[in-house]
């Protein structure tokens, strides 16, 4: 690779997401991100020790994040990727979240292949596709592309959830990162971002100045989408009720948060064309006997924090309902 040749960087806060890290790095490096940075704070169940595994064998970088201010780990996560200066201008860089897997559909389904459709772009958003928990219960240590298959209709635009968008975008365009997209651009108009939807259609000249959705006249699913695996299993969901919303200081999760994101109208596959190479690298990274160590450990802890979930009525409640709606939902 030629020294100009752009990279792609992947930045990523994190906490409490060890059961499903593996998966989610082997996904991340199936589909060509050249340099994982993830950033973790207030980790209680091994995932920041399991990253620092893989730091230490080269497969990503990992941060510690961790913080006595009560400011968002978010934001602090993004300053500190900026700081360092790992993105050159003409990387690319994307925001990437521990439930979102990039499902390209150029090519070879890898970025490079997905930036070579699109000669022209220096930006591209990529939309969500929200999967919904597909009636599973429980927990077990599988992929999530295997386990959860049904997901919201692609022309699904309500709720405003279901056609959130990422961007990926060339560093020297902007100068401040954001969860959906980058903010502060260093160029003076649209027409200068060359910015393209997930279709490889431009995007209307309104976002150059706002907006973290796709609308009707910039939704594209063509060349890529973002599986968003917000929910997992009814189990896995209470211990996310219990960790609270990523980038949401104190914001608890229920019920209204579980009937928005639980989306089960389709089948999708798609994401299956790069299972075999994420199954290599992932068997690759539990080949090392201590990350293999730091994974289990993750998902006993896990474990054990579902049955101590499950005992408190408050839960139990949650659980009853959230399997009665599914059941509801499919006539069961």
């Amino acid at each position: 690779m030629a020294e100009q040749d752009p990279q792609f960087l992947s930045v990523t806060p994190m906490k409490n997401e060890g059961p499903f890290v593996l998966e989610w790095v082997a996904h991340n490096r199936a589909i060509g991100i050249d340099q994982m940075v993830v950033m973790t704070n207030d980790c209680s169940d091994g995932t920041d020790e399991l990253l620092k595994r893989l730091d230490e064998r080269g497969i990503l970088i990992h941060v510690n994040n961790n913080s006595r201010q009560q400011t968002s780990p978010q934001k602090r996560a993004y300053k500190k990727f900026l700081k360092m200066e790992v993105a050159r201008p003409q990387d690319w860089v994307i925001v990437i979240d521990a439930d979102e897997h990039v499902n390209v559909k150029a090519g070879d389904n890898t970025l490079r292949a997905l930036t070579d459709a699109v000669p022209d772009a220096k930006m591209i958003s990529m939309t969500w596709r929200l999967f919904g928990n597909a009636g599973v219960v429980r927990y077990e240590d599988r992929f999530l592309s295997d386990q959860f298959r049904r997901a919201a209709q692609k022309q699904k635009h309500r709720p405003p959830q279901a056609w959130g968008f990422k961007t990926m975008f060339q560093r020297g365009l902007w100068d401040r990162l954001g969860v959906h997209r980058p903010h502060r651009p260093t160029v003076e108009a649209m027409e200068d971002c060359h910015w393209y939807n997930g279709s490889g259609q431009l995007m209307p000249e309104r976002y150059f100045t706002g907006s973290w959705r796709s609308a009707r006249d910039s939704v594209g699913y063509d060349l890529v989408q973002i599986n968003h695996y917000a929910l997992k299993s009814c189990e896995s969901y209470l211990v996310k009720k219990m960790r609270g919303r990523a980038h949401h200081l104190g914001e608890s999760l229920g019920m209204d948060y579980w009937n928005m994101m639980n989306q089960n109208a389709e089948e999708d596959g798609s994401i299956d064309v790069v299972l075999e190479r994420k199954r290599e690298h992932y068997y690759e990274m539990l080949s090392d006997p201590e990350t293999a160590r730091l994974h289990h450990m993750s998902c006993d802890l896990h474990r054990q924090k579902i049955s101590e979930l499950r005992a408190v009525p408050e839960m139990q409640d949650l659980m009853q309902q959230m399997t009665a709606e599914f059941a509801a939902s499919h006539g069961e």
